[in-house]
């Protein structure tokens, strides 16, 4: 078999890119239960402030659901200079080499991929000591995107190891 040179580059490009995306079911089915309060909300706007205030907050939480179902606006990018996550369309990127260890944590009642930054990483402090007193680790992935934590853990493991280590210095 004969490989062209574009085979070949486009074959290493796609290698040191992986995209990740959370599940469209688990969106729609947020963005269903948050309507039936909606709904349920504007049914009892009448009896006081609660019907507002359950419209309004369910409402945002719809605006949200709906929001996430819009393709780029919710991503893990990992790359050979680290991982990128998108929220909202708003992105954050993380270096493999700020990055000294994952692990599995909770957000809230959720399992995820916590992590924790090198010693001497001096971007986000008050963030971090936060994050510390609240989950016992610096910081976290938002979610799983898709995949199972203990799945999200050893791929983030393995590409840290594979790219991380190249640029320490």
């Amino acid at each position: 078999m004969i490989f062209r040179q574009t085979d070949v580059v486009h074959h290493i490009m796609k290698t040191e890119r992986q995209t990740y995306r959370p599940r469209n079911l688990n969106t729609v089915l947020l963005g269903l239960v948050c309507l039936a309060f909606v709904v349920s909300g504007i049914f009892i706007t009448h009896d006081g402030p609660m019907g507002w205030f359950a419209t309004l907050f369910f409402g945002i939480g719809l605006l949200v659901s709906l929001i996430q179902l819009i393709p780029g606006s919710t991503e893990l990018h990992l790359t050979k200079d680290g991982f990128e996550t998108t929220s909202l369309f708003r992105k954050n990127m993380t270096r493999w080499t700020d990055v000294d260890s994952f692990k599995i944590g909770y957000l809230g009642p959720s399992k995820t991929v916590m992590f924790d930054y090198i010693d001497g990483h001096d971007k986000h402090a008050i963030g971090k000591l936060i994050a510390k007193w609240l989950s016992g680790s610096n910081g976290a992935l938002p979610m799983t995107y898709g995949l199972k934590a203990t799945e999200l853990l050893q791929t983030m493991n393995e590409w840290k190891n594979k790219y991380g280590a190249q640029y320490r210095q």
